[in-house]
């Protein structure tokens, strides 16, 4: 109840402040994570809390907000950054989860998250971005979460609501989890983890994915991939072919005309 009570302040508090953001950039395309200021404190050993909100996509100018997914939204942010050991066009952050921190980095049940910008040509319309998060269970129990997937359509009416008319854009979410107190890896020597691999999402437009009640079992580690892709326009292709099409024609018509006259 306690956590629950957080969240909520949280929530409301968070259009009042400022926020901590974080921008790479690869060809035609950006985008920019941002997470709470560290002005939350809520008693904690993890104070303050600075929880993710927004990623913002913009590719050729046009900006294309994206929420985070779940539980990643849940994690209290200790360490954030750009490059270093993730790529230049990746921001990598990682802390506890929210109820179980012992500190900045350090908890009970601990995440992680790795955003990634992969633009195309200026003007093409083209870009993908992904979220990669892991969350490791090491509290002695079973974690109830809800699984929500990056890209999703907010409920809240406090929120934002994406706007992507005109846009044509796909995404993947893949979701597994293995693990327990004695064995995490299905490489090197035995015991070996279970592993269990849930249907992968594949969607157009909104994440449908949405508040999926889960149990994270004691020292498994759960792994979130999302991707979403973003395609030029419809129009665009479509005049590209024509053009292509129409080319095409007028050089079989050029090539009967010329092939008539030696004939002649």
């Amino acid at each position: 109840m306690r956590v629950l009570l957080a969240v909520v302040f949280l929530a409301s508090c968070a259009c009042q402040s400022q926020a901590v953001s974080y921008t790479v950039t690869d060809q035609n395309s950006s985008l920019e994570f941002t997470i709470d200021d560290p002005t939350f404190n809520l008693n904690v050993p993890n104070d303050p809390v600075q929880l993710p909100r927004t990623v913002e996509w913009t590719v050729d100018g046009r900006r294309i907000l994206v929420y985070p997914s779940a539980p990643l939204t849940l994690l209290d942010i200790g360490h954030i950054h750009p490059g270093a050991h993730v790529g230049a066009n990746q921001v990598h952050a990682q802390g506890p989860l929210l109820g179980y921190g012992t500190g900045a980095t350090t908890g009970a049940v601990t995440g992680a998250v790795a955003y990634s910008v992969n633009g195309g040509a200026t003007d093409s319309g083209s870009s993908r971005i992904s979220e990669k998060v892991d969350i490791h269970n090491k509290s002695g129990g079973a974690v109830p979460v809800q699984l929500t997937g990056m890209g999703f359509k907010p409920t809240q009416a406090a929120l934002e609501v994406p706007d992507l008319n005109g846009l044509t854009v796909e995404g993947t979410t893949m979701i597994y989890f293995q693990g327990t107190p004695q064995a995490s890896s299905l490489t090197g020597q035995p015991p070996y983890p279970p592993v269990t691999v849930r249907p992968v999402v594949n969607f157009t437009g909104f994440n449908p994915l949405l508040n999926q009640n889960f149990s994270l079992p004691d020292g498994a580690v759960l792994t979130m991939v999302t991707e979403l892709k973003l395609s030029p326009p419809v129009l665009t292709v479509t005049i590209v072919w024509w053009v292509l099409v129409g080319l095409l024609v007028l050089g079989l018509t050029a090539g009967a005309l010329v092939w008539r006259r030696r004939s002649r």
